[in-house]
């Protein structure tokens, strides 16, 4: 059973989320920053994914080094990520470590020097990671994908900013922007392991002085575009498929079974496509299908990579099952199966100090309330065969799907012919 989840909002104004599991020897530890890139200009494009780099490349009393050494000469490791709605700095350490993670998260998050020279090097550094994504098909067809169903809103741009972007940023126009994301109300601390409420609260009193700033941007909304196909002609191996469509927010209560219906779709082995594609068809390796829930909207979609020759063949059986499920629903006992599936990768995501951190923080920044594992359990088993097949209907008809191909196109590019995409959004 889950320990209760203890919250509090301290004087300055900080948000901070404890679960004690006193039977663990280490904690896990997430401080959360409520912006993303959904919230940067196309000028400041890869800002906020710019700043995360530059809270480890110095403090006012910690050099590079120091910083990267300080968790790990203790056996723990600090790092960090940059998704569309938020950043993440994450530290795991030993239980009797939590004074000294807790010290350099702090640290970087709030005494960072923006040196000059620094910035500089580190232009060249994520120069290059920006390149590095050119040359991942998987990587750089999902930045695709991103532009043709959210267009040139923000949530359309990749992460990472453009080189030109990129090499714009200054250290006042950095500070500026780090002074805005980074106050208190914008951040959410969230630690799960050994430790105690009382002993977290003063130790990040101690260490975390948040910079004062105007409030960020908040969310646009981004704009409803009709699906359509393009092909990036590439010379690579594989021919590499995404398909995206408008999903539902975070807070949707037909979240449940959406997440019900996208795992029979293709979730696993014994999901559809990869049954119907892989193991019957043998026409990729790799068949999925993924979930994104946003504050105000989501994505649904499906991801493959398929022989070059063979894309129009994956692309009609994909059709087929899309439509087989938009229009019959799936089985009684495929939805049994699903849920048990969910029941036991939800409870074994709870075995985790990191599970636990991330799943408790997630529900803060969506829902500003603690949803229990327990309580999500109890939420995917009163799915229905009925309530996933009306949302295969709503969701799963391929024309509401855009697609995104790069690779080869040896019988030339694929078309609308191929996707017969709808002529508007739905």
């Amino acid at each position: 059973m889950s320990t209760a989840v203890d919250k509090r909002r301290l004087g300055t104004g900080i948000t901070l989320l404890t679960q004690p599991m006193p039977d663990r020897r280490s904690v896990s530890i997430g401080v959360w920053v409520r912006t993303g890139s959904r919230n940067e200009t196309p000028e400041r494009q890869g800002i906020a994914h710019f700043i995360e780099h530059m809270m480890f490349k110095g403090t006012e009393t910690r050099d590079a080094r120091a910083i990267a050494a300080s968790l790990e000469s203790l056996g723990g490791h600090l790092d960090a990520f940059t998704t569309r709605e938020q950043v993440c700095y994450t530290a795991r350490a030993l239980s009797e470590h939590l004074p000294e993670a807790i010290d350099v998260v702090g640290d970087i998050l709030c005494r960072s020097r923006f040196d000059s020279t620094e910035i500089e090097r580190e232009k060249s550094v994520i120069r290059e990671e920006i390149l590095s994504y050119e040359d991942n098909p998987e990587e750089k067809l999902g930045d695709l994908l991103a532009a043709q169903v959210w267009g040139d809103h923000a949530l359309g741009r990749p992460i990472l900013g453009t080189v030109s972007s990129v090499g714009s940023f200054t250290p006042d126009g950095l500070r500026e922007n780090f002074h805005r994301r980074y106050r208190g109300d914008q951040l959410v601390v969230a630690a799960a392991g050994r430790l105690e409420a009382d002993d977290l609260e003063r130790l990040v009193e101690d260490s975390f002085a948040p910079p004062g700033g105007d409030p960020p941007a908040g969310d646009t909304s981004p704009p409803v575009l009709p699906p359509s196909v393009r092909h990036t002609v590439e010379d690579v191996q594989q021919l590499y498929l995404s398909l995206g469509a408008r999903g539902i927010p975070y807070g949707d209560p037909r979240r449940y079974g959406l997440v019900v219906l996208d795992t029979l779709l293709g979730g696993g082995m014994s999901s559809r496509l990869f049954q119907r594609i892989r193991e019957d068809a043998g026409l990729a390796y790799s068949v999925y299908s993924s979930l994104d829930f946003l504050r105000d909207g989501g994505l649904v979609s499906v991801h493959l990579g398929v022989s070059p020759r063979r894309g129009r063949q994956a692309l009609r059986l994909l059709r087929e099952e899309l439509d087989r499920l938009a229009d019959e629903g799936p089985t009684g006992e495929e939805v049994e199966s699903t849920k048990r599936q969910l029941h036991g990768s939800i409870v074994i995501a709870q075995e985790s100090v990191s599970g636990r951190m991330y799943h408790m923080a997630r529900q803060e920044l969506y829902t500003g309330r603690y949803t229990s594992p327990e309580e999500q359990v109890e939420c995917i088993l009163a799915v229905n065969r009925d309530d996933v097949k009306a949302l295969a209907a709503e969701f799963l008809r391929p024309g509401r799907f855009a697609l995104a191909a790069l690779g080869p196109a040896p019988d030339g590019p694929l078309s609308e012919e191929d996707w017969a995409v709808e002529a508007t959004a739905s």
